[in-house]
């Protein structure tokens, strides 16, 4: 018999996401992103999706990375934050948060240095919070996750206030006076492993405005704490834990995936 997953004994956040949202399919239209067949499987992932929301993160992928691939790296990243969110407050406990959230993602099989948060020095004139956060992880990515990165989020910047995408992102990532979100961009390394580049942030603000993330804020307006790292997923222990991720997450995870189509 095998080992139980320690994944079997997390517990997970459940977004309750209101009723109106809950009707809309805007979160699975695409057919590269549908719900599995059976009662309670996990939602099946196309092999040409290249962006999505997964939660209060928006994650990217170099061309060439199979159905497969993409499912581990949105099924990874989401438990993480489901199980952060069930111990710790995504905006008032936000260092607890992350201890949480980079520990599930070792335990799967992700291998990085933990996230070191420094605080971003802003001008005397205003900034964008996308912007600033491109630059954060040009420090840890490769030219082409870097292209990828900016496509999705010119993508989410130019849907609707009121897209699936943009409603479920906002719901999970920001809170009235604050945020926490992660941008990552996912290829395979010249070895064959998943890399991930990914950046972590959150922010706290002297007010509330919609699409936070493209407004102009100024610099006594904000304070925003960055971190970035490169990632590498060590298949042979993820594929342990695999199942039972999948398992756990089962048709609720396409409650918590919007795809963004980038053209």
């Amino acid at each position: 018999m095998p080992d139980r997953s320690f994944v079997e004994s997390l517990e997970l956040a459940t977004f309750n996401r209101p009723t109106n949202m809950r009707a809309e399919r805007e979160f699975v239209s695409n057919p590269q992103i549908r719900r599995g067949e059976a009662r309670g499987a996990a939602p099946v992932i196309g092999d040409r999706l290249r962006a999505a929301v997964n939660a209060g993160a928006l994650v990217s992928f170099v061309a060439g990375l199979s159905a497969a691939e993409m499912t581990d790296v949105l099924f990874s990243i989401q438990l993480a934050q489901r199980a952060a969110s069930a111990k710790h407050d995504r905006f008032a406990a936000t260092k607890e948060w992350y201890t949480l959230y980079g520990d599930v993602l070792g335990r799967l099989g992700w291998i990085g240095e933990a996230f070191a948060f420094t605080e971003r020095a802003k001008t005397a004139g205003s900034f964008t919070i996308d912007k600033s956060a491109l630059d954060v992880i040009m420090t840890v990515a490769t030219g082409n996750q870097l292209a990828i990165l900016v496509k999705t989020l010119q993508t989410l910047k130019s849907l609707a206030d009121k897209s699936g995408a943009v409603r479920l992102f906002e719901w999970q990532a920001l809170s009235e006076f604050s945020g926490n979100f992660q941008i990552g961009a996912a290829q395979r390394a010249e070895n064959g492993a998943l890399s991930l580049a990914i950046g972590a942030f959150y922010f706290h603000a002297s007010d509330s405005r919609g699409r936070a993330l493209f407004v102009a804020w100024g610099a006594e307006e904000i304070g925003f704490w960055a971190g970035a790292q490169k990632m590498t997923l060590n298949s042979a222990l993820y594929a342990k834990h695999r199942a039972a991720v999948a398992a756990r997450l089962a048709a609720e995870a396409s409650d918590y995936i919007a795809e963004l189509e980038i053209v």
